[in-house]
């Protein structure tokens, strides 16, 4: 069976002259559980970046399942999930609104009950009719991660996820 992700000879080098890629080659498969670690400017945010299309390759090639992160887009975007480094959200938006919004942007028809059981999980569905200004930041990070898991995707990027969660719901 083909990987899920396939980079071949991927590179960055910013505007700046800063290259945060060089030559990256790796296949992640199908189930497999990865970790990127490194210092701080190693380039592990813009290699998830470059996978899920937000940022624009030098060099090299990436494909989702089989397909070309650039010339097929849409088609890979909505098999990945990303929980972003940076708490970014909306903030007279509720939770429940977000959540759903995050869904339909990807095409997938409404499912109250998907919905309920993740915000459940994430111990959020008692905050679903709260504004995002009013939740702690671990809060905030825990709705980033349903947003990204609420188009059921195959595949979940989670950079920097546990940022100002507590040690208990980490677990």
């Amino acid at each position: 069976m083909p990987p899920i992700v396939s980079i071949s000879n991927l590179s960055k080098t910013y505007a700046s002259g800063y290259q945060a890629l060089k030559n990256v080659s790796l296949d992640i498969e199908r189930g497999e559980i990865l970790a990127l670690l490194g210092p701080n400017g190693a380039g592990k945010t813009t290699l998830i970046s470059t996978i899920c299309g937000i940022v624009n390759a030098s060099a090299g090639s990436v494909t989702v399942d089989g397909y070309d992160t650039i010339k097929e887009y849409r088609s890979t975007r909505s098999l990945i999930g990303l929980v972003p480094q940076e708490l970014t959200l909306g903030a007279f938006d509720r939770v429940w609104n977000t959540v759903c919004f995050s869904r339909g942007l990807f095409g997938k028809s409404p499912n109250a009950a998907y919905l309920e059981q993740l915000l459940k999980e994430l111990s959020l569905w008692d905050k679903k009719e709260s504004l995002l200004m009013s939740l702690s930041g671990g809060m905030k990070r825990r709705v980033l991660i349903a947003k990204a898991l609420a188009h059921e995707p195959m595949i979940l990027f989670l950079d920097e996820p546990t940022a100002g969660v507590d040690v208990e719901l980490r677990k």
